[in-house]
């Protein structure tokens, strides 16, 4: 047990006193944790729900996950979670790699970025990047870890990098007026926005580029999400190929969609993927559920 598994701890008493008050925001927050990670509605919050409620609020699976990755305890290319993302940094667009020795090519051709750990892969940031998270780019606190995360995980200054990002007051995290009804709504384009948006990213049926904005960027996902078949069954590959019809880097498309809430990953065969329709704020588009090959 450290600092950072204190925290956790300490969030989800505090969580749970919140919801026994039955606290609007920190009962919204259990429910769409809870639907995100499937788990089962109790009818009484319990100590034991809310620490895995307060470690996948913090970008963990679960509460054994959290104790395992901030305890210093995971073994190289273990799913090191979300926790050095979210999205306050959603906005930015990084250097992704499945591959730690790509990522390392790439921090040391780079003397401004940051190499941190996103589940089972690695990205390649900057300042500001790190500024957004709330966590410092001092040397003091990087130069020892040779600006790599992955590389200093679990020495002193990973320890203190990883307090800063916990930094947030605990209470008002969870009291917070946290509406994700209304940050979608705020990320929503009128029709005139949206036709810029395409005038200026879209030529002759291909994307010139992936905007880095990401209100620009959801008005392009959500117009490629429109040319999809409902109801049909994909396969990771036809996903690739169809991708690749608008953009060359058909990867971060997919990774996009994952993470603006339009492809989720389930239980399923290798490789294959089902379409469904759903509904969010009187909107229809479509949630690709998948399992990666």
């Amino acid at each position: 047990m450290n600092a950072l598994t204190t925290e956790i701890k300490t969030r989800a008493r505090l969580l749970q006193k919140l919801l026994e008050t039955r606290n609007t925001a920190a009962s919204k927050r259990a429910l769409i944790l809870s639907r995100q990670r499937q788990w089962e509605i109790p009818g009484n919050w319990q100590l034991k729900h809310c620490m895995n409620l307060a470690a996948a609020d913090a970008g963990f699976q679960n509460w054994e996950h959290a104790r395992i990755v901030l305890g210093g305890e995971a073994k190289p290319g273990e799913d090191m979670g979300d926790f050095w993302h979210g999205p306050e940094v959603s906005v930015f667009i990084n250097h992704w790699y499945a591959s730690y020795a790509e990522a390392q090519a790439q921090l040391q051709a780079n003397d401004a970025g940051y190499l941190l750990p996103y589940r089972k892969q690695y990205l390649v940031v900057t300042s500001d990047y790190l500024q957004a998270l709330g966590v410092s780019a001092a040397a003091e606190y990087w130069d020892a870890i040779g600006r790599d995360l992955v590389q200093g995980y679990g020495s002193a200054s990973w320890l203190n990098l990883a307090q800063q990002r916990l930094q947030a007051s605990r209470t008002e995290r969870f009291k917070a007026n946290w509406d994700a009804s209304q940050i979608m709504l705020d990320l929503q384009s009128t029709e005139v926005e949206a036709e810029r948006v395409m005038k200026s990213f879209v030529k002759d049926g291909r994307l010139v580029s992936i905007p880095e904005q990401r209100k620009k960027r959801l008005v392009i996902l959500r117009w490629l999400v429109e040319q999809l078949q409902f109801e049909r069954r994909y396969v990771e590959a036809d996903i690739n190929s169809f991708l690749l019809q608008f953009h060359s880097d058909f990867a971060t498309l997919r990774r996009e969609f994952i993470m603006n809430g339009l492809m989720e990953r389930a239980e399923g065969s290798i490789g294959e993927c089902d379409w469904h329709t759903c509904i969010l704020l009187q909107m229809k588009f479509a949630v690709l559920i998948y399992i990666p090959g």
